[in-house]
C-alpha cells in the first residue's frame, strides 16, 4: 500500500482545482480531506476528485465526498469526478447498498456523479 495522501493542484488558467486522493484514507483522514475540500470551493467554482490512485476507503470518506457534492450544488459550484472510479470505491458503493443511477435530492436531483458506474 503506498502513502496515503491529500493534495490540491490549481488549473494552470486558474479557473479551478484538483484534489488528488491516493493511497487508502479512512476516517482518520476524512477530517484533512473535508478542511481540503471546503478550501478548494472557498476559492474556485469547479472542483475536480481524481481518485483514480485511491487504494482504499471506508465510508467516512465517501460521505465527506457527498457532503462536499450537496454544498458545491446549494452554493452553485460544481464539483467532478476526473476519470473513472477506482475499483476500491465501486466496492465500497456495492457493500452499502448505494445504487449509481437514483437521484440524488442533494444535487439538483442529478444521478450521483461519484457513484455512477460504481454497481
Amino acid at each position: 500500500m503506498s502513502q496515503q495522501k491529500i493534495m490540491t493542484t490549481v488549473a494552470s488558467d486558474g479557473t479551478g482545482a484538483t484534489v488528488v486522493l491516493t493511497g487508502e484514507l479512512n476516517i482518520e483522514t476524512a477530517a484533512e480531506l473535508q478542511r481540503t475540500l471546503r478550501g478548494a470551493f472557498s476559492e474556485f467554482p469547479l472542483v475536480s476528485l481524481d481518485a483514480r490512485q485511491l487504494e482504499g476507503l471506508d465510508v467516512s470518506i465517501l460521505q465527506t465526498i457527498c457532503s462536499a457534492c450537496k454544498s458545491a450544488a446549494a452554493s452553485g459550484r460544481r464539483f467532478v469526478l476526473e476519470g473513472e472510479l477506482p475499483a476500491c470505491m465501486k466496492a465500497l458503493a456495492g457493500d452499502i447498498g448505494a445504487h449509481r443511477e437514483s437521484p440524488c435530492r442533494q444535487n439538483n436531483s442529478e444521478p450521483c456523479l461519484f457513484l455512477r458506474g460504481a454497481l
